[in-house]
């Protein structure tokens, strides 16, 4: 299965990139690209997994701060999210069936993908 775009920085910096992937049961995987970090969530019995550039975070390690850059995830009702306001993303939501990605206000009408303008 092939990813699609769900949003992405569409000026020439590209800051992010949202992909969202169905496995082959239907369930989604989504995978965040921020400067060279891939973080990618997905869920696995009643769990979201949570991988950064390929390392599984426990989650009972976060929320986890990332070293170098300005990106936060942590635990969020039932699911995941990743911040990263200064990258122009503000939220990515992820559980289980549902997904939400919020980009900042500075970033709106920059953005594209199948969320559109992120002007909602």
């Amino acid at each position: 299965p092939s990813f699609q775009v769900l949003a992405q920085d569409c000026t020439n910096e590209l800051k992010f990139m949202v992909l969202l992937k169905k496995d082959n049961i239907e369930q989604n995987h989504i995978n965040v690209k921020i400067a060279d970090i891939d973080i990618d969530l997905y869920p696995k019995n009643t769990d979201v997994i949570v991988k950064v550039n390929g390392m599984e975070i426990p989650i009972n390690n976060l929320p986890y701060q990332h070293p170098t850059a300005k990106i936060q995830i942590r635990p969020k009702g039932e699911g995941i999210s990743v911040f990263a306001p200064s990258h122009g993303l503000q939220e990515v939501y992820f559980e289980k069936n549902s997904i939400m990605v919020k980009v900042v206000d500075w970033m709106k009408g920059k953005t594209c993908g199948l969320c559109g303008k992120a002007d909602g």
